[in-house]
C-alpha cells in the first residue's frame, strides 16, 4: 500500500499536558512511511493576545484537559507507529513547518532562565508574526526572520521511568529545543517502547542557541512529518541530519557532561561508520566539529555537535542513518 497522509490537530482529545509516559494511550495510528500533518498550540488564553489572533482550540484545551503533568507544554499525540519495536529507531523527516498563528510570545519569569534571581516579576511579551513574510517584530521594534521548529519531538520514555516532566530533554528526545530541527532536517530517535508513541509540541518561531531567558518566540505551528521505522541501526541518543551537517546531541544537568555525551556520540559514529580509531576520531572532532549549547534553561542542559556531511563523504563514511542509504 502507498504511504498515507494523516491529519492530527490539537484538541482536548488529542493532546497531553506537561508529561511523557509510556502508559499513555495513542491518539493516532500510522504505518511506517506515512506522513502526519500535525498542529501544535502554545500559550494561555490569559496572555495579552488580541481576540482575533487567539486559536479557538486553546481555550477549549485549558477548559477541558485536567490531567496535567509537572511540565508546561501542550503536546499533540502520542502517535503509534505500526511495526516500531523497542530497540529500533524512529526516523522523523521534517518535511515542512509553518507558522500556525499571527502571534508568538516570550516569557521572562522569576527563578527561571540563565539569571533566575535577577527577574523580579513575570513579563509576558506578545510578538506579532507576519505569516506571509515570516517576520517577527520584537521589542523595541526589531524585525527578526523566523525559523520555525518544534522545541519538543519525543517518543515515549522507557516504561521504568513512569510519568516524567515534559520540561527536560532525555534519551527519548522531548524538550530538546534544538533550533537545527527545521524543515528539511531528519531527526532519528531511539525507540523505547513498541509503537514509539511520538508526541510533538513547544512550537518556536525563532530561538537563539541557549534559549537563555527560558523561552523562545513560542507559537502555534503546523508541520508535516514522515515517520519511518528503522531496524538497520541502533541509537542511544537522538541524532539529527540537516542537508549539510550531522548533528549529535547530549543532555545532562552538568553542561560539561552534556558536552561529553554529545561528543562521545559523534566519536562512536566515526568509529562505527568511518573506520576511524578512537584517537583519530577524537582529533578530528577537535579540528572540524562545532560544539553548540542547545539550551541551558530546562534543568537538564543540552549540547549539540555539528560536523559537515561533506567531510564525512571525504572520509568515505557509510552512513546508514542517512535518508535513502
Amino acid at each position: 500500500m502507498p504511504p498515507a497522509v494523516h491529519r492530527l490537530d490539537a484538541s482536548p482529545a488529542t493532546v497531553h499536558w506537561g508529561f511523557f509516559d509510556a502508559a499513555l494511550a495513542p491518539v493516532a495510528h500510522v504505518r511506517s512511511g506515512d506522513v502526519v500533518r500535525i498542529r501544535t498550540v502554545s500559550g494561555s488564553p490569559d496572555y495579552p493576545i488580541p481576540a482575533e489572533w487567539m486559536p479557538p482550540e486553546l481555550p477549549l484545551i485549558f477548559a477541558e484537559v485536567r490531567d496535567r503533568g509537572p511540565g508546561p507544554h501542550i503536546l499533540t499525540g502520542p502517535i503509534f507507529v505500526d511495526g516500531a519495536r523497542a530497540g529500533q529507531v524512529l526516523q522523523v523527516d521534517i518535511l515542512s513547518i509553518r507558522l500556525g498563528a499571527s502571534y508568538g510570545y516570550n516569557v521572562v519569569r522569576p527563578l527561571a532562565g540563565l539569571f533566575p534571581e535577577e527577574v523580579e516579576e513575570l513579563d509576558v511579551c506578545t510578538i506579532p508574526l507576519d505569516r506571509e513574510t515570516g517576520l517577527a517584530t520584537v521589542p523595541p521594534g526589531v524585525a527578526l526572520q523566523t525559523r520555525p521548529f518544534f522545541g519538543i519531538l519525543g517518543v515515549a520514555p522507557p516504561r521504568r521511568w513512569g510519568r516524567i516532566s515534559s520540561a527536560a530533554p532525555r534519551a527519548h528526545g522531548g524538550n530538546m529545543d534544538n533550533k537545527e530541527l527545521v524543515a528539511g532536517t531528519t531527526l532519528f530517535l531511539p525507540v523505547w517502547v513498541d509503537g514509539a508513541l511520538l508526541s510533538v509540541g513547544d512550537g518556536h518561531a525563532a530561538q537563539g542557541d541557549g534559549e537563555v531567558c527560558v523561552t523562545a518566540i513560542e507559537t502555534c505551528l503546523d508541520g508535516e512529518l514522515r515517520l519511518t521505522v528503522r531496524g538497520d541501526f541502533t541509537l542511544s541518543l537522538p541524532l539529527g541530519l540537516t542537508p549539510t551537517h550531522l548533528v549529535t546531541m547530549g543532555f545532562h544537568e552538568d553542561l560539561d557532561r552534556a558536552a561529553q555525551a554529545a561528543v562521545r556520540a559523534l566519536l562512536d559514529l566515526l568509529q562505527a561508520h568511518c573506520q576511524l580509531t578512537w584517537r583519530d576520531a577524537y582529533r578530528l572532532a577537535s579540528l572540524a566539529a562545532d560544539l553548540r549549547v542547545t539550551q541551558v534553561v530546562n534543568g537538564v542542559k543540552g549540547v549539540h555537535v555539528m560536523v559537515e556531511r561533506a567531510l564525512l563523504a571525504r572520509l568515505g563514511c557509510r552512513v546508514p542513518f542517512a535518508t535513502g542509504a
